[in-house]
């Protein structure tokens, strides 16, 4: 007969132990324990929406400083860059051929003047010597034929006149309207002319617009959502996100909506104002337009983390009633509509259109835990204090029974 030694009777020992313990587990069913989870219960909402769209700024209003004469620039009095008020000079060109022909234009006018005297004087002596028989009416007549193209002739030259002094307050160029000059096209000294190249632009950057357009495919959807009631839109706002995700502290408005689709993009135009009394908005600038106001009522949202991308589509996990009073975590196909409640990652929340009902318990954490679908969870309700769960609580039991 052998005898076994104490370190192998031992080993025997915690072996048989082992092996014990396996099979009560497998007859208490077996597996990994339930995953700990959080969840979330799916409540209709009222819930707020915005809409976002890549625009573009542009002055309220710009124009080409142009010269309504042929002349010489004297000189620049704006600098480049910098505001300006209405009604403030920009250029002045050499005026001296302008004066020379105001002056001209004031001799002709005196010497008409003078000619309408005369036939003025004429005809009152022609009307004495016709009263007495001395002048033919033929005469008369043609007196006061005479005096009314005299009459004519002086209000050419009196037009020609105010012409002449037009063309003379043509040389000192002001500002039409507040803004900022850009850069100077032309040079003192240069010769210019109505007909030839602008000499500077004026933009006016208060207010500033904003231009964007929204495709025809979801004006027409946001259409169709009005018209079921599934969207609310209410007095919109406006706002703005720069280049480095900065959003500006300004509300804009919408003043202007296309009624026709641009025939080379397919998308209709849409325009908002900003204030922009401190100018630190800029024309040319890209910009992200956020169009807020409405709101979905009676929607379903999901958080982001909820959300899984799978072969087919995106789907969540569903905290659902399985065999033996346990819950299970099913994968649930879903259709998801906008993105509300945040732009940052992790922050804002899918709205889903299709695949979730309320009551249903979405896991919105622990997802990392689910390693198949159907796999047992413990769930507990987010928001609630975190500890033993009903799930959990009879763990320690269980073990101080083995």
């Amino acid at each position: 007969m052998h005898r076994l030694s104490p370190v192998a009777a031992l080993s025997l020992a915690v072996l048989l132990v082992a092996c014990g313990q396996q099979d009560a587990a497998q007859q208490q069913g077996g597996g990994p324990p339930p995953a700990q989870v959080t969840v979330e219960t799916v409540t209709p909402q009222t819930v707020p929406i915005s809409f976002e769209y890549v625009g573009r700024l542009e002055a309220s209003r710009e124009v080409e400083i142009r010269p309504r004469v042929a002349a010489v620039i004297e000189r620049r009095y704006f600098e480049e860059g910098a505001p300006v008020k209405a009604g403030a000079p920009l250029f002045r060109l050499d005026g001296a051929s302008l004066a020379a022909q105001v002056r001209a234009a004031g001799a002709e006018l005196a010497n008409r003047q003078a000619l309408l005297a005369e036939a003025r004087l004429e005809l009152e002596r022609n009307r004495t010597l016709a009263a007495q028989g001395f002048v033919s009416t033929r005469a008369l007549d043609a007196t006061q034929t005479a005096l009314a193209v005299t009459e004519a002739g002086v209000r050419t030259a009196a037009a020609n006149l105010a012409d002449a002094r037009i063309n003379l307050g043509y040389t000192e160029i002001r500002a039409p309207l507040s803004g900022v000059m850009g850069r100077a096209l032309q040079v003192e000294g240069a010769l210019v002319s109505p007909t030839g190249p602008a000499l500077a632009t004026l933009a006016q950057i208060a207010p500033i617009y904003a231009r964007f357009s929204i495709g025809e495919d979801e004006r027409l959807a946001l259409e169709k959502q009005r018209a079921e009631g599934t969207l609310e839109q209410n007095r919109q706002r406006v706002g703005l996100v720069l280049a480095d995700d900065t959003r500006i502290d300004a509300t804009g408005t919408l003043n202007f909506s296309d009624y026709k689709a641009n025939a080379q993009t397919g998308a209709f135009d849409m325009r908002a104002e900003f204030a922009n009394a401190d100018g630190k908005l800029k024309p040319g600038q890209f910009v992200r337009v956020i169009v807020e106001g409405g709101q979905l009522p009676d929607a379903i949202s999901v958080p982001q983390a909820a959300m899984q991308d799978g072969p087919t589509g995106k789907f969540v996990y569903v905290a659902t009633p399985g065999d033996k009073g346990m819950t299970v975590a099913l994968p649930r196909p879903v259709e998801v509509g906008a993105w509300v409640g945040g732009g940052e990652l992790g922050t804002g929340r899918w709205v889903v259109k299709k695949g979730l009902k309320p009551g249903d318990k979405v896991v919105i954490d622990g997802m990392a835990r689910i390693f198949f679908p159907g796999m047992p969870v413990a769930p507990s309700e987010a928001g609630a204090p975190t500890g033993v769960t009903p799930s959990s609580a009879g763990a320690p039991a269980a073990a101080a029974k083995q």
